[in-house]
């Protein structure tokens, strides 16, 4: 029995050790800083032109009448 308690109190201590070296390695005490090459920047909402993909500089197609637009053969509904 006391080699058992001896065996057992040693891969106590190899654990805690474990756990203490992993939570000291990852970084545990400078929680909330991120390591990036980037400045953060704020966030700006996109245009409505950028995303309908309407460049407003373009200028309007003209109207085609509704009589000359040809009809299709796969669609008889129109």
């Amino acid at each position: 029995m006391r080699i058992r308690s001896g065996i057992l109190v040693v891969t106590k201590l190899a654990a805690i050790a474990t756990i203490a070296t992993v939570a000291t390695a990852c970084g545990g005490a400078r929680a909330g800083r991120i390591m990036a090459d980037t400045p953060a920047l704020p966030y700006q909402a996109p245009d409505a032109d950028e995303i309908a993909g309407i460049d407003p500089d373009a200028e309007p197609a003209a109207a085609v009448p509704a009589d000359s637009v040809p009809t299709s053969a796969q669609n008889p509904q129109r």
